[in-house]
């Protein structure tokens, strides 16, 4: 569960709250097992593409950041376009602790939106 899954650059802190939801799932997909509703390596199958599918977006977002390479120019607008707005960077925050959905933060229209209203609140 969480850190045993996948690997992770521990930035993110996610490997505990990742536990917490993995174990959820692969209870659910024991007792689909054992209880016969389902065939017991079908509802593992289906426990590890779930946890793939969940897990997906927040390691690829990891792997980036360990890179340690200079943003690419949009995320680097949206870096500061952030700098003047709060209810935003706490978005953005919640990227890394899985409170908000990095393809959702991440998508086109959503950093267009948050770039084309950079400054327009500051006094």
């Amino acid at each position: 569960m969480g850190d045993s899954g996948y690997h992770k650059d521990p930035i993110t802190a996610q490997g505990i709250s990742d536990a917490f939801r993995d174990a959820e799932l692969l209870a659910s997909a024991i007792d689909e097992g054992f209880s016969q509703r389902r065939p017991l390596d079908e509802a593992l199958a289906s426990y590890e593409r779930k946890r793939n599918e969940k897990a997906m977006p927040l390691y690829e977002f990891t792997c980036q950041l360990a890179t340690l390479s200079p943003p690419a120019p949009e995320t680097a607008q949206l870096y500061l376009a952030l700098r003047t707005n709060q209810a935003e960077t706490n978005r953005f925050l919640g990227t890394f602790n899985g409170t908000v959905s990095i393809p959702e933060f991440f998508s086109a229209d959503n950093m267009r939106r948050i770039i084309s209203g950079a400054g327009r609140d500051v006094p």
